[in-house]
């Protein structure tokens, strides 16, 4: 068995990924493929998102409010989301949780400007932080990711998603887990969609399959 899903479909592999590793599920799931996840939800001014603010297919606004919506119903506060006003400057300022860019490539933090932590709504904060901070939302802030099934992680360069994916990988690498993180410097978010459309997209997808089948 394993557990399969790109984008907002990789939040819910991950999501099934550790939920079954708590409840101690049998039969143990044997691995979870993550393409362009979405692993946190309390900051959106990582650098891909500020980098890719209106990359194709998935914008830094379009982000916040898939969020917004799939939280509030709404995209009333949508920038409150955008502009990291979500989350109590208290916890903005705290070692966890374990939104920390200084692990993501050098290269992605150049030019960038940490946002302040010094501005947040506590109410709205009051508000989601049960939700924000349940890591069946966001995997990334799951206060241990020990004994996840192996892992396929892929990233694409040019994705508002791809901190997401380059920060669940380090923290599953530093949690003893497998992994095989494969990060595409052409792709856009989303590009398996364009499967035998792009020779370049098909070659990623072989790739996928054949880690697949090599640890069936």
């Amino acid at each position: 068995m394993y557990s399969v899903g790109q984008s907002a479909g990789g939040n819910l592999a991950a999501a099934v990924a550790l939920k079954l590793r708590d409840d101690k599920f049998q039969p143990v799931i044997k691995m979870q493929v993550l393409a362009n996840p979405i692993t946190q939800g309390l900051d959106f001014m990582l650098p891909s998102m500020m980098q890719n603010e209106d990359a194709p297919m998935l914008k830094r606004k379009d982000m916040a409010r898939c969020v917004s919506m799939y939280l509030l119903g709404s995209d009333d506060r949508l920038k409150a989301f955008q502009n990291n006003e979500h989350v109590s400057p208290a916890v903005k300022q705290m070692k966890v949780p374990y939104i920390d860019v200084s692990q993501l490539p050098s290269k992605y933090l150049v030019g960038y400007e940490r946002p302040s932590v010094e501005t947040g709504n506590e109410m709205m904060w009051n508000e989601l932080k049960h939700k924000l901070l349940n890591p069946y939302f966001s995997p990334l802030i799951a206060q241990h990711l020990d004994g996840l099934p192996l892992t396929y992680l892929f990233t694409a360069e040019h994705d508002a998603l791809r901190d997401d994916g380059f920060l669940y990988a380090y923290r599953l690498r530093e949690s003893g887990v497998k992994l095989k993180h494969v990060h595409s410097e052409i792709s856009i978010h989303a590009c398996l969609t364009f499967l035998r459309t792009l020779p370049e997209v098909d070659e990623i997808f072989r790739g996928i399959t054949k880690f697949i089948a090599d640890n069936l």
